[in-house]
């Protein structure tokens, strides 16, 4: 049993309301999901007097870094991402502006491939990266025990899109092997309120259909 609890806290920032997490265990922390403009985050780590060791993207959608490189220049730490996701991370001009969005996205520096099996400490608290390809074709949830950041892949009573560099039916997989996992398990999404994966499996359709059906819908 590790001596230290893992704190999970949530500041939303961004247009489009990310969820930012702040991980944090015996003074270090790391940044999960920057959406936008990261003072109340900095903020944050400022007044619990954090250590952060990394910035890490559930996928590379630009409301999920826009604000990584704030953290990078303030603490120096590298920035971790799924492989699969960079390049389209890179080139998303096209769908800022499919979006009606004007907005200038600043790339990261320092970035780190992360893949299936990828483990971050925090504290004495290992974090372990499973990929869950769909939303995009880098997608990743963050777990340990007993919770999930589930990033766009699985919200409440919802789930990601495909249509913006994903593919549906290796969503439908991902959230097979999600709804597999301990029916107590909490679950953090990228965007909306947290929930839990026994009330997901009797409420949400797109997972139960992905569950029994092998499909969306």
């Amino acid at each position: 049993m590790n001596g230290s609890l893992l704190k999970i806290r949530r500041i939303i920032t961004g247009p489009l309301m990310t969820n930012t997490y702040i991980l944090s265990s015996e003074g270090e922390c790391m940044v999960v999901d920057t959406g936008g403009d990261q003072a109340k985050v900095i903020e944050d780590i400022t007044m619990n007097h954090f250590t952060p060791t990394g910035v890490v993207a559930t996928h590379g959608h630009f409301d999920h870094v826009d604000g990584a490189v704030q953290i990078q220049e303030k603490y120096g730490v590298p920035f971790y991402i799924h492989s699969a996701d960079l390049e389209m991370m890179k080139n998303q001009g096209t769908l800022i502006r499919q979006m009606g969005m004007d907005i200038d996205i600043t790339i990261p520096s320092s970035i780190r491939p992360m893949n299936d099996g990828t483990e971050f400490k925090i504290g004495s608290h290992a974090i372990k990266v499973l990929e869950t390809p769909g939303h995009t074709m880098g997608s990743i949830v963050l777990y340990s025990d007993g919770f999930i950041l589930s990033g766009d892949t699985l919200f409440r009573l919802s789930v990601g899109r495909t249509d913006i560099g994903g593919n549906q039916d290796k969503l439908v997989n991902s959230l097979r092997i999600i709804g597999s996992m301990k029916e107590s398990t909490k679950i953090y999404p990228g965007h909306g309120d947290s929930t839990d994966l026994r009330f997901e499996i009797l409420n949400n359709t797109f997972l139960k259909n992905a569950m029994k059906k092998g499909s969306l819908y």
